[in-house]
């Protein structure tokens, strides 16, 4: 598997929760994500399952959404009131747990983070290519 060759992930998932907390929308998901654990372990669960049959890339709102309807029609479980803001996040750190995937999800900066987490090899590109392969769940 390749990575993608505009962007690169410039730390690791321990930096990145760091990274999140210079800024007060980072700081809010992250308590958010502290006391909705299971969300990400389905957002990360769905993702899987779009690589596993052949998607290069989709929207993390497309995955959230999904997160959603299990939630709140499928299984009548803890339906999560999150954020839309929160979402670009979720995505970031899939890429970042999972950094052969980078480029699965379409990002765009933040103007409410400090700082991102992505490092354009390419200065000119706004999204980041799809890379290859199959996800291991």
């Amino acid at each position: 598997m390749s990575q993608s060759s505009t962007l690169e992930i410039t730390c690791t998932e321990e930096e990145f929760y760091g990274v999140m907390c210079e800024s007060a929308l980072g700081r809010e998901w992250f308590k958010w994500h502290k006391e909705n654990p299971e969300f990400f372990m389905l957002f990360e669960r769905f993702t899987a399952e779009a690589i596993n049959r052949g998607h290069k890339n989709l929207s993390g709102w497309l995955i959230a959404n999904r997160v959603r309807w299990e939630t709140s029609i499928v299984t009548r479980g803890n339906e999560y009131k999150i954020k839309n803001d929160f979402i670009a996040l979720f995505a970031r750190l899939f890429m970042v747990r999972h950094q052969e995937y980078v480029g699965f999800f379409r990002t765009k900066r933040m103007k409410r983070l400090v700082r991102d987490i992505f490092k354009s090899t390419n200065p000119s590109a706004s999204v980041f290519s799809p890379v290859e392969g199959g996800f291991v769940y």
